[in-house]
């Protein structure tokens, strides 16, 4: 006996649109990881120039700490923007080195994560001979 054509074989009525219901949500699902991945590397690009920037300021021969977290304050607040949440600046100078550390929190993309960011800079203190 044979079927008329209009009479489908399988029982897959409707599969196709779940199947792109459900690509769809992995797709936006990828994206998103996608844009935190850059948020957070942006905040950390932020972070490195604030911490290099400090730590040039601070080991120059008559540098203090207080000029490297005014400049870095700077630099936070004119080049970085919202990039670096919650930023905070740690500046130690020994006789020989200078420490910079920057930390925060990348802006969240992903609700309920907040990707923390660190970065530290070692430098040596500038000597005059």
């Amino acid at each position: 006996m044979k079927r008329p054509r209009w009479q489908r074989l399988d029982g897959d009525r409707g599969a196709v649109t779940v199947e792109v219901a459900g690509y769809t949500l992995l797709m936006l699902l990828a994206m998103m990881i996608g844009v935190q991945a850059v948020t957070w590397g942006l905040a950390a690009l932020g972070a490195r120039y604030t911490a290099n920037h400090a730590a040039q300021q601070t080991r120059v021969h008559g540098g203090t700490v207080a000029a490297g977290e005014a400049d870095a304050n700077a630099i936070l607040a004119s080049a970085v923007g919202n990039a670096l949440n919650d930023p905070r600046v740690d500046i130690d100078r020994s006789a020989t080195e200078v420490a910079v550390t920057v930390r925060g929190t990348a802006t969240s993309i992903i609700p309920g994560f907040r990707p923390p960011v660190t970065v530290t800079v070692h430098a040596p203190v500038e000597r005059l001979n």
